[in-house]
């Protein structure tokens, strides 16, 4: 499996964080990513619709949501955050159930081709409790970055800030 890597760093990361919704999760980390030149202006009215069309909520056991988007996207990235109290996001099965998600993956990504095998890959890494617990417990930013670039087989380019 071959695709661009995604940029990420220090900056791009919240943890224990306590959002409202699912809205203002996708919003502040958006506008981290803006604040470091990786998305424009069209980025954020994007993947909020995008998110309402197609939901990124995964039930896992942690659930996590995974919104993403091409649109505004000046370099591929990751930026994440660990949730104190879950997050409602609608489930992507198309259920209309919703996923009280503890950990949140916003991407830009430049090749929308990269996309499903990014998402796959993601979806896969998390599959096992044991595996995504450390990333929920990481007490650094540059210590969960450390961990999910190694449950992602370095799938990362982890810039220093």
């Amino acid at each position: 499996m071959s695709f661009q890597k995604m940029t990420t760093n220090t900056k791009l990361i919240l943890l224990r964080q306590d959002f409202k919704n699912s809205a203002e999760v996708i919003s502040a980390m958006s506008g981290l990513a803006k604040e470091q030149g990786l998305v424009n202006d069209a980025y954020l009215p994007a993947i909020l619709e995008r998110e309402e069309k197609f939901p990124t909520g995964l039930e896992l056991p942690i659930c996590i949501a995974i919104p993403h988007i091409d649109t505004g996207v000046n370099r591929s990235f990751v930026s994440i955050a660990t949730l104190e109290n879950p997050v409602s996001f609608y489930n992507m099965d198309g259920s209309g159930t919703q996923v009280k998600a503890r950990i949140v993956f916003v991407f830009g990504i430049m090749d929308p081709k990269d996309q499903l095998a990014i998402l796959r890959k993601f979806a896969a890494s998390f599959a096992d409790k044991e595996k995504i617990q450390p990333l929920l417990d990481a007490e650094k930013e540059s210590e969960l970055i450390s961990i999910l670039n190694e449950l992602l087989d370095e799938m990362l380019v982890i810039e220093e800030i």
